[in-house]
C-alpha cells in the first residue's frame, strides 16, 4: 500500500514538471530558432556547457520557488511573490511588473507564431506568406472567440504532439549529425568569432532560464497537496531542470553540425529534417502540420487570456457594448499589433524581442531570489512564523 502511495505521489509530483517542461518545449523550441539564437552562435560552449549550466539554474530556482509553494501553498504567482516580499510596495512593483510581463510576452510570441507559420507553409507547401498570415490570423481569431472550449480540450493532445515530433526530429537526425557536429566541436570554435564577449556570451545563454520557468504560475496552484516535502521539492525541480536542459542539448548538438549557415536559417528544426535525416516529406509534413497546431493552440489561448483580462476594463468604459464586441475588439487590437510585429521575420524577433524580454524579466524576478527566499525563511523562522523543519506553525504538517 506505501509503495503504490509512493508511485502516485512521484506521478503527481512528475506531472508538475511536464507542465513546466511544456511551457518550454512550445513552438519557439520547436522551430529551432530560440534555440540557435540563445546558444548556437557562442560557440563551442553554447553546444553542451551553456545547457547544462541554464539547467543547473533552473533546479536552483525551482528549488527556491517551489520551496515557498511547499510551505506557505499560495493560489497564485503573485500570492507567491507577496510572500517573499512583504513591504507594500515591493508587492506593488512585483504585481506591476508581471502584469507588463505577461502582455509583453505575448505580443512578442504570437508574432513569433504568426511569422513561423507564415515561413512554414511558404517553404513547405509554397504557400505565399501574405496568405499563410492572414489565414492563420483569422482561424486564432474565431477559435479564440467561439471555439476555445473546443481547443483548450485537445490543446494537452497538441502539446504531447509537438513533443512527440521533436523526439522524432531527434532521433531520425541525430546519427547523422554526430560526425559533423564532432568536428565543429574539435575546433573549439569561440563566441568572439559571433561577436560576443565572454560576460555577454554567458548572461545570454543563461538568461533561457526565463523560459525553462516559464511554466511556474501555472504550477503554483497545481502543487498544493502534491509537494509536501523537501524531498518532493528536490524530485519536481531535479526532473524540470533535467527535462529542459537534456532536451535543449539534444537540439544544440544537432545544429552544431549545421554551424555556421544554421544562423541564418529561419527555422533550424526543418533545416535539420532537410539535411540530416532520410525520411523525406513524410518527417516534413508531419513537423509543419504539429507544429502549426500546436501554434494554434498557444495562440488562441494568449487571445483568450488578454481578452479576459481587458475586457472587464473595456466594459466600464464602453458601457452599452455586448461581451463578445469588446472581446472582439481586444482580439483584432492584439492580432494586428502582432501581425505587424511578425513581418520583422522571426529571426529578428527572437534575437531582439526574446533577448531583450528575457535580458530584463531575468535580473527582476528570478535573480532576486537567490537571496531574497532565504532571508525569507530565515525571517521567519526567527519570528517563529516557521519551526525549525520550517513548516508554519500554524499547519497541519
Amino acid at each position: 500500500m506505501e509503495k503504490k502511495k509512493r508511485k502516485s505521489n512521484f506521478a503527481a509530483i512528475f506531472s508538475l514538471c511536464a507542465v513546466m517542461y511544456s511551457a518550454y518545449v512550445g513552438p519557439g523550441f520547436a522551430s529551432g530558432t530560440q534555440t540557435v539564437s540563445y546558444f548556437s552562435n557562442k560557440g563551442w560552449i553554447g553546444v553542451i556547457l551553456g545547457p547544462a549550466i541554464a539547467a543547473l539554474l533552473c533546479f536552483v530556482f525551482n528549488l527556491l520557488l517551489v520551496e515557498i509553494n511547499r510551505i506557505y501553498k499560495p493560489n497564485t504567482y503573485r500570492e507567491a511573490y507577496n510572500t517573499i516580499y512583504r513591504p507594500k510596495a515591493l508587492q506593488l512593483f512585483f504585481g506591476t511588473f508581471k502584469e507588463v510581463q505577461v502582455v509583453v510576452v505575448i505580443l512578442i510570441a504570437l508574432s513569433a507564431q504568426i511569422s513561423t507559420t507564415a515561413s512554414l507553409l511558404n517553404q513547405i507547401f509554397g504557400l505565399p506568406r501574405i496568405v499563410g498570415t492572414v489565414g492563420f490570423c483569422l482561424a486564432v481569431l474565431l477559435l479564440a472567440l467561439w471555439g476555445a472550449g473546443l481547443l483548450r480540450k485537445v490543446g494537452t493532445v497538441l502539446g504531447i504532439a509537438i513533443l512527440l515530433i521533436c523526439g522524432y526530429v531527434a532521433v531520425v537526425c541525430f546519427g547523422n549529425a554526430t560526425p559533423l557536429a564532432m568536428s565543429y566541436l574539435s575546433e573549439s570554435v569561440s563566441y568572439t568569432e559571433y561577436g560576443f564577449s565572454g560576460p555577454k556570451a554567458w548572461f545570454s545563454m543563461l538568461m533561457i532560464v526565463v523560459f525553462f520557468m516559464n511554466g511556474y504560475e501555472a504550477c503554483v496552484p497545481a502543487s498544493i497537496g502534491i509537494i509536501k516535502t523537501r524531498k518532493d521539492v528536490f524530485v519536481e525541480s531535479l526532473v524540470t531542470a533535467l527535462l529542459c536542459g537534456l532536451s535543449t542539448m539534444i537540439f544544440t548538438f544537432i545544429f552544431a553540425a549545421g554551424m555556421p549557415d544554421v544562423l541564418t536559417e529561419e527555422i533550424p528544426t526543418l533545416w535539420a529534417i532537410n539535411s540530416l535525416s532520410n525520411t523525406g516529406w513524410i518527417s516534413k509534413i508531419l513537423y509543419a502540420v504539429f507544429a502549426v497546431a500546436a501554434m494554434l493552440s498557444s495562440s488562441v489561448a494568449f487571445i483568450f487570456t488578454v481578452c479576459n483580462r481587458f475586457e472587464p476594463v473595456i466594459e466600464k468604459v464602453w458601457t452599452k457594448s455586448s461581451g463578445l464586441s469588446r472581446k472582439l475588439v481586444i482580439a483584432m487590437v492584439f492580432i494586428i499589433i502582432c501581425t505587424f510585429g511578425s513581418s520583422f521575420g522571426l529571426l529578428n524577433i527572437i534575437k531582439y524581442g526574446y533577448g531583450t524580454f528575457t535580458t530584463i524579466v531575468g535580473p527582476v524576478m528570478l535573480i532576486p531570489l537567490i537571496v531574497s527566499v532565504p532571508y525569507r525563511l530565515w525571517k521567519d523562522r526567527k519570528d517563529g512564523i516557521l519551526d525549525e523543519h520550517y513548516n508554519l506553525k500554524s499547519s497541519e504538517n
